[in-house]
């Protein structure tokens, strides 16, 4: 095999390094694919975390949205401080699912309890594609460790004058600083602090301890002593304290069915259903439901028909106090319990937290050969399609495995297994492409929205805005308008990311169209004047349509600003017929 950068041949393959393509046989090219936009699924985890109820908070809610409106040059950083369990998370999952008006927020939470959310490499790979998805650009091809975090510094500006653009203003939040992991596995470690921006507005909370990381610089904006802010904590989280880790103690004397329990759960990372548990220990489904929500009513909590411990803080002291041994039993249990269903062929009735919360796990442990097992489980792969109605999580599932794959130092399998993995994402990815964006309109007709989303954002290009579009007119019908206003600008991101050429011009007119329905005719008119040469079609139809409604002055105002003289005369002259005609 060649060195990077040049070529090299072993039999029928021949690696080009430097441009990313493998040729195989007789000139079978198999490179990169196109970098097509992508789409952040991470506020599905943000909706999971959020708590149904946010008391005593007001006040805070109120500065949070101030700083967010601020035009002076003040503090960029506002960072709330408090002990665990004051409700940091909590008021600011609230706050990042509804933010002030032209707010755009870029949430991290810094957490174990879901997967693998707490080290640098988590808050690069999500931040990136939100920033990415925002800036309207497609993740860059190819990332490594040693390049996925220029890229990421890069966007923080993209990302920002993007939003600008559209008249908002980007806003990071990053919740949990003092859970950062990276912080304390070694002097080569990097930390999420260092990597905050220095230019952008953040807002951040941590504990009152420990310090910043050593590697933030000393002219970083958190280091701003007039950027902290104390947060009071919240009496029912203090009350609710006390009972957990009383709990908590108590599990880890019981020994029987409640002390698996929390091994199971400490080791998976939550996600696991009564059922999948009473599976996995033998129990009785109703004895460990009973055990879970009576019993033990403040260690555990539920999202759905799923557990998790009720805290970071419970989950970290559960994970100590277990220990590594302890914690590696069961998860080997799960993946035993993993390999069965396996077996079975992945039918219907697979678990959830097998087909969705199983990789983060591994991806968390480190348990790379299980982990590039389940990114190249094609039948897995199709349950998880039939199941979310999208490729979108296999996809991720298969990049964290490439990822942890070639971290791994320099295998005999090293190169076999990244094609095999390279292969099996041009597969999902020319699958995700080949699926009819009427079918996602489909699903939010029947009621599936959830999934007719998914589908829609795996599609990519053109079927992305043209299902999206579908979906959001679909919410409109049903009088779900703020649903549909925030697919409408995905859509417009999804858009201007095709920049020209028949592409953006077949989606600027569907997006232009549900704009106007809308009634934001500025921003269907931005999408408007960037066609190319379908525009003076595409110009006439919207202002006839604009007429129609009864918005004479917009329609004036878009035919007389178009560059071409015949296109403006046409269309000028379409907005005086339809002035003397009503």
């Amino acid at each position: 095999m060649g060195r990077a950068g040049g070529a090299g041949r072993a039999g029928p393959v021949t690696v080009h390094n430097g441009a990313g393509i493998v040729v195989v046989g007789d000139g079978n090219r198999i490179g990169v694919p196109e970098r097509s936009p992508v789409r952040s699924a991470y506020w599905e985890h943000v909706r999971r975390i959020v708590p149904t109820e946010l008391v005593d908070r007001e006040g805070e809610l109120t500065e949070l949205a101030a700083f967010c409106g601020r035009t002076d040059p003040g503090p960029a950083y506002t960072w709330w401080r408090a002990e665990a369990w004051a409700g940091k998370t909590a008021l600011l999952s609230w706050f990042a699912l509804d933010p002030p008006p032209g707010t755009r927020i870029v949430p991290f939470f810094v957490t174990a309890r879901l997967g693998a959310q707490n080290d640098v490499a988590a808050y690069v790979d999500v931040v990136l594609e939100q920033l990415a998805e925002l800036a309207g650009e497609g993740l860059p091809a190819l990332l490594t460790a040693a390049t996925r975090e220029a890229h990421l510094l890069r966007l923080y500006a993209s990302a920002a004058a993007a939003c600008a653009a559209r008249g908002e203003r980007l806003v990071l939040l990053v919740d949990g600083l003092d859970e950062d992991r990276g912080v304390t596995t070694g002097p080569d470690a990097r930390s999420i602090a260092a990597l905050l921006p220095y230019d952008l507005p953040v807002i951040v909370s941590g504990r009152l301890n420990p310090p910043l990381p050593v590697d933030v610089p000393d002219d970083h904006p958190l280091r701003d002593p007039e950027a902290v802010r104390i947060l009071a904590p919240s009496p029912r989280a203090r009350a609710i304290r006390v009972e957990a880790e009383r709990e908590l103690k108590c599990l880890l004397e019981a020994g029987g069915l409640p002390y698996e329990l929390l091994g199971l759960l400490t080791a998976a990372g939550g996600g696991l259903t009564a059922d999948d548990l009473a599976e996995l220990t033998g129990g009785v489904p109703y004895r460990v439901k009973d055990v879970l929500r009576t019993g033990l009513a403040r260690t555990f909590a539920s999202r759905g028909d799923a557990y998790l411990l009720a805290h970071e803080q419970l989950a970290v002291q559960a994970r100590e106090m277990l220990g590594e041994r302890e914690l590696a039993r069961w998860r080997g249990m799960v993946g035993a319990w993993a390999e069965d269903w396996r077996e079975r062929g992945w039918p219907e009735e697979s678990p959830a937290y097998l087909l969705q919360g199983y990789v983060p796990m591994l991806r968390a442990a480190g348990e790379v050969d299980r982990l590039v097992d389940s990114a190249l489980d094609a039948v897995r792969h199709e349950r998880l399609l039939i199941r979310t109605g999208a490729d979108t999580a296999a996809l991720a599932e298969v990049r964290a495995a490439e990822s942890a794959h070639v971290a791994g130092g320099d295998r005999a399998d090293l190169v076999t297994v990244a094609l095999r993995l390279a292969f099996h994402r041009g597969e999902l990815e020319r699958r995700s492409a080949g699926v009819p964006p009427v079918l996602a309109a489909g699903w939010a007709a029947v009621g599936e929205t959830d999934r007719a989303v998914g589908l829609a954002r795996s599609m990519g290009g053109a079927h992305t805005v043209t299902a999206l579009c579908a979906v959001a007119a679909r919410l409109l019908d049903h009088g779900e308008r703020e649903r549909a206003v925030g697919l409408v600008e995905d859509a417009e991101v999804a858009t201007r990311a095709l920049r020209s050429g028949p592409a953006y011009d077949e989606a600027a007119r569907t997006t232009a169209q549900l704009w106007s329905e809308i009634g934001a005719y500025d921003r269907a008119s931005g999408l408007v004047r960037r066609i190319g040469s379908a525009r003076p079609e595409v110009l006439r139809a919207m202002v006839r349509a604009w007429c129609a409604a009864g918005e004479y002055d917009r329609a004036l105002a878009l035919a007389e600003g178009d560059p071409d003289l015949s296109t403006r005369a046409t269309a000028t002259a379409d907005v005086v017929e339809a002035l003397i005609r009503g």
